[in-house]
């Protein structure tokens, strides 16, 4: 196992903002949520709940980045 690089982390990074914003995508969808419909304070929350989801999933890649040289 070996410390991610400034650059794997940044790549890591964009990878968990692009799943966030997956998952954001098909909550919209699968859930058939319009945005205009909501209220001001709904769509508040669901902006703290992405911000949450991406600060939580970062703060894993932080605390755990690492690689392993080769794949089991």
């Amino acid at each position: 196992m070996r410390t991610l690089s400034e650059k794997e982390t940044s790549l890591v990074r964009l990878a968990v903002y692009e799943g966030v914003d997956t998952i954001v995508d098909r909550v919209w969808t699968d859930f058939k949520v319009c945005q205009t419909q909501l209220t001001p304070l709904q769509l508040n929350r669901f902006n703290e709940f992405e911000d949450l989801l991406y600060t939580f999933l970062e703060e894993l890649v932080e605390d755990h980045g690492v690689l392993q040289s080769e794949y089991e």
